[in-house]
């Protein structure tokens, strides 16, 4: 895969990082994106071309896009990975905040898609691939930003591939369940607790105590499946990681709302 080059956003920590350091040993050519010039830095000694980007930055997008057509780099994979957790209820998260989710998780995905998309159209082939979440398919308490924006890469997602499939671009969306990786600590950075409002210790136990239980997965794991999703002639529309997201789709399928809501309120309140 010398000849074939994976470019992806958010590379510089959790499934983004490893994703590109699969790549990297599968000898891909990577472009790794981010924000994180230490860990930018890191891949570059790894072997992948790096750029400083930030997807809510449309300066940075056209940045990167001109980077690529002076460098003469044919991108046959473009991996939507930057994105991050915000917690907290939707009546305390307050507005600005909630936009801030959707300018990273949905916005920065949905620009630097458009300015791609191009670049792969005229080479008569491609595959988006778009990182979504387990969230991307069902809610939580305390969980409903996140999720909504999970929600809305999963639309873009199915429309994208309807739209690309006449241009050889396929389009795939991961949706991972619990992962052990850097996430967890960037939700705690950004929650709104509310520990003193109308719904007391509801979050914080959401984003500590009730995580504690779950084993989950592993950045690596993830990565692995990316890397299938990437290299299978005719993959899937849509690939779960996690047995515990495994679970949750098969629960939704199974049980009638009101039990799934009585499951939930057991779980979380």
């Amino acid at each position: 895969m010398k000849n074939n080059t994976v470019l992806i956003t958010g590379a510089t920590s959790g499934i983004g990082e490893a994703t590109a350091l699969k790549f990297l040993e599968n000898s891909w050519n990577v472009l790794a994106t981010g924000r994180n010039e230490e860990k930018l830095e890191y891949l570059k000694e790894k072997g992948a071309k790096v750029f400083k980007l930030d997807v809510t930055n449309e300066k940075s997008i056209v940045d990167l896009v001109n980077f690529i057509l002076s460098g003469n780099i044919k991108i046959d994979i473009l991996i939507n990975n930057a994105g991050y957790g915000q917690f907290g209820t939707i009546e305390e998260t307050g507005i600005e905040k909630a936009r801030k989710q959707f300018d990273t998780n949905v916005f920065g995905l949905a620009a630097v898609t458009q300015k791609i998309i191009p670049l792969m159209r005229d080479s008569g082939n491609g595959r988006v691939i778009n990182i979504s979440s387990v969230a991307g398919f069902t809610s939580m308490p305390g969980g409903g930003w996140y999720s909504a924006s999970k929600f809305a890469v999963e639309a873009i997602s199915d429309s994208l591939r309807w739209e690309l499939k006449q241009f050889g671009i396929k389009v795939v969306i991961i949706e991972p369940g619990p992962i052990k990786t850097g996430f967890a600590n960037a939700v705690k950075d950004n929650v709104v607790l509310g520990t003193d409002g109308p719904y007391g210790n509801l979050v914080k136990k959401l984003t500590t105590e009730s995580t504690k239980s779950i084993k989950g997965g592993t950045a690596v794991g993830c990565a692995n499946l990316i890397y299938k999703a990437a290299t299978k002639k005719n993959p899937k529309n849509r690939y779960i990681y996690t047995k515990e997201g495994k679970f949750i789709k098969i629960m939704l399928a199974i049980f009638p709302g009101k039990i799934v809501d009585t499951i939930v309120r057991k779980l979380f309140l």
